[in-house]
């Protein structure tokens, strides 16, 4: 058998030597791990696709969806902003609006929580990081 040498495999030695990159010529070739948007319909699984045919289920899921202009939302930096943001202008519409301020209080009531939560969420995830 004729020895086939492929980026240094040998087939009758085994891996011959290992070369090391850059870490800047590793970086230049990656985006960075922040900047990157999630998908907006996620990992489909491409088997249960074939083997499990559209329901009314599924149909409705699709149709509830929100529709995104701006996939940067999805970035957690900027949902943040946004949220904040949200909660900034519904108080100020509760403030203003007194037939609807029972709605509008509800609402901020909720997006409160929301905040609240992520914020315990942030402070147990620094805590398992620090050990």
């Amino acid at each position: 058998m004729c020895a086939m040498d492929v980026n240094s495999l040998v087939f009758d030695r085994g891996i011959d030597t290992i070369t090391y990159t850059s870490n800047e010529a590793a970086r230049q070739s990656l985006p960075e791990r922040q900047s990157l948007v999630p998908p907006a319909e996620g990992i489909k699984a491409r088997l249960l696709e074939l083997l499990a045919p559209p329901n009314t289920t599924t149909y409705l899921q699709e149709q509830l969806r929100p529709i995104l202009d701006n996939q940067n939302l999805l970035l957690p930096t900027h949902y943040s902003e946004t949220l904040s943001a949200a909660l900034e202008s519904l108080s100020t519409a509760a403030e203003r609006d007194t037939d609807n301020s029972r709605v509008l209080n509800r609402a901020v009531r909720v997006l409160k929580e929301e905040v609240n939560l992520r914020e315990l969420l942030q402070m147990y995830r620094s805590v398992l990081y620090q050990g």
